[in-house]
Formats: structure tokens, sequence, C-alpha cells
């Protein structure tokens, strides 16, 4: 190189040959003055890059030069130093078809690939939009039909036969699974938008358990049985954020209920190991087959072989979403046939330990 300026110094026969120069270059000749043809401004910039960058660099391409037939150019460049400064360019040039296939197959498939990512990420942002509207649409009618439903236990609506009032307690659990499913449509739309801040507070964890347990335990149609096993000495306090709390106790709840669907018992079991509060819930269900338990947490996904057990598919990846931003998590073990046990961590408040 002389200053700024890219001559060239010397090169081989097969250089002028593979490059089609209309005669071998001379020494000490510009770049532009050596490459006259299509290819001379890609050459130019190659060189400045290897002179700019410090490191090797390469150009391919095919050219068609007026009637002559497509051929194809390879040029890898690898920098000279003299000290810590590049003095000199060395540049091997190749012609070869099977390095234009290669790299246009290479091209195909990240063309492919690239057009993939964009439908999936479309579909993802129709997803989220869906959570936000289907939410929006949900949350109107469950609070008319609590509100209807409180009015009727008062009496404001007038007596209530006897017959009736047996029916109002499923009625009730019916809202709010209802309800609770328009919050985890909000809570996963917050998820994907990263707006969701969890409002912390001091809770007795002992008190959510039995409030969930009683709760899911209006709604049950007799075919199971759910029992709360309380393991601790004293009141479990955390920080946690009460909504987002009774979320996931209540979805952890429910898919036990929902995925033993022949009934059976579902055991909530409230303990404490260390600096962690545990709640592990185990049914006698389905189970889970080992090649799932990678897609249980999977927004969206659905293991049920039985198409008949309702959910969105949302309950499981909320759960453990939540949890992760309390510092805990959720971890499951399950067998095919015989059942699944859920286990949620949350740091107890350092202030009690």
């Amino acid at each position: 190189m002389d200053g700024d300026r890219i001559v060239f110094l010397a090169g081989n026969p097969e250089f002028t040959r593979v490059l089609r120069l209309t005669r071998p270059p001379e020494e000490g000749q510009s770049l532009s003055d050596v490459f006259t043809r299509a290819e001379g401004d890609a050459v130019q910039g190659l060189f400045e890059r290897v002179r700019d960058r410090a490191e090797p660099q390469s150009v391919f391409a095919p050219v068609t030069l007026g009637p002559e037939p497509q051929r194809i150019w390879n040029i890898d460049a690898y920098p000279v130093f003299t000290g810590r400064r590049v003095t000199h360019i060395m540049a091997l040039a190749q012609q070869s078809q099977e390095k234009l296939d290669v790299r246009q197959r290479q091209q195909h498939e990240a063309d492919r690939l690239r057009e993939k990512a964009d439908q999936l990420a479309e579909l993802e942002k129709a997803k989220s939009e869906f959570l936000r509207m289907a939410s929006h649409e949900l949350r109107g009618p469950a609070a008319m039909l609590g509100g209807y439903l409180s009015m009727m236990e008062e009496g404001a609506l007038g007596a209530i036969p006897d017959r009736l009032r047996p029916v109002l307690p499923l009625l009730r659990a019916k809202a709010a699974q209802i309800n609770m499913l328009a919050n985890e449509m909000v809570e996963a739309a917050r998820l994907e938008d990263r707006r969701l801040q969890l409002k912390r507070k001091r809770i007795d964890l002992r008190q959510v358990i039995r409030r969930s347990v009683k709760s899911a335990a209006t709604g049950l149609n007799g075919k199971h049985s759910l029992r709360l096993d309380e393991r601790a000495d004293g009141p479990v306090v955390i920080q946690a954020d009460m909504m987002r709390l009774d979320i996931i106790i209540g979805n952890l709840i429910d898919n036990a209920i929902k995925y033993s669907p022949a009934g059976g018992d579902v055991t909530v079991q409230l303990s404490t190991a260390g600096q962690l509060a545990l709640v592990s819930v185990r049914d006698v269900g389905i189970g889970i087959a080992a090649e799932d338990m990678d897609r249980l947490f999977i927004r969206f996904n659905r293991l049920a072989p039985q198409t008949d057990v309702p959910g969105t598919g949302l309950g499981l990846y909320l759960a453990r979403e939540l949890a992760r931003l309390h510092g805990g998590d959720i971890v499951a073990v399950s067998k095919l046939g015989e059942g699944s046990e859920f286990t949620l961590s949350l740091p107890l408040d350092s202030r009690t330990t």
C-alpha cells in the first residue's frame, strides 16, 4: 500500500486468468487501473476492509459480463503486518462452480429460516393480541355474573327457593374460574410485553393456601377429595404479590383436578425447608409421559391425551413464570397413568428466619 492508496505489487499468471484480466497487472498500478470491469468496486472494497479492519475478508460472487457466460470468482484477502500496521495484502483468487452451489444452498436455507422466524414472530404477536382482547371480553360478563350472584346470595333479588340454594356455590366457583381465566390472559400478555410488576407485601402463606383450597373445594363434583396437609409449626411468611400468588396456587390445584378426570385424591401440602416455603400439589390422575416433561411449561402447550380436559395451555406456563418473578420456581415429577406432583418453592421472608 502507498499511503491510503492501494496498488498492485505482484501476482502469478493464474491470478490474471481466474479474474480474466485483459493483461497482467504492472507493479505500482492502482486497483482502479487493474480492475476495470464489473468486479472493480467489489475488489476495491474488499482490500479497503482488510486494510481498515486488519483482519481477513472475502468476496464471492457470480458475474455475467455482456455476452460472456456466467463465471464465479472468489477472492480471499489477508492482511500482512509490519509491526502493528497493515502494509501489504495477500489475495488468493479462485474460480469454482461448486462453491457457488454451496453458497446458494446456504443462502436459500438462511432465507427460509428468516422467513420462518418472521412468521413465528407474527404468530406470537397475534397470540398476545388475542390474549388482550379475549381477557377484555371475558372480564365484563364475569364481573356481571359475580355481581348478580352476590345479590342473589344476599336476598336483594328476593327469596331463593331452597332447591336452588345448593347450586349457588357451584355457580360462584364457575364465576371465579371465568375470572381467573381472564386474569391469566391479562397476566400472560403482560409477561410477553414485559409490563408485569409485582406488588409485594408480607403474607402468611398458610392463609393463602387455606383460602385457595376452600375455594377449589366448592367446585368439586363429588369424584374428587381435596385435602390440606399443613406441616409448618407456625406462620409461613413470605414477600409476595397476593393476586399473583392466588393465580399460582389456584392454577396448581385446578390443574391437579382437571388432569384427574376419573376423580381421586388431591393433596395440597405446605412445609418449609431451610430458607424456602414449599407448596406441593399431588394428584393420582393421568400423569405425564417422560418425553413430554420438557414441554410442560410452554405457553399454549397442552399434553392431555383426552380432548375433553378443559384449558388454554396458559396455567402452568403462567404459574412458573410468576413463581420465578417472586424468586422461586415450580418443578414437577410425574409418571404416566400414576399422577403428578408439582412443587412450588418461594423464599421465606428473611425477617422471620
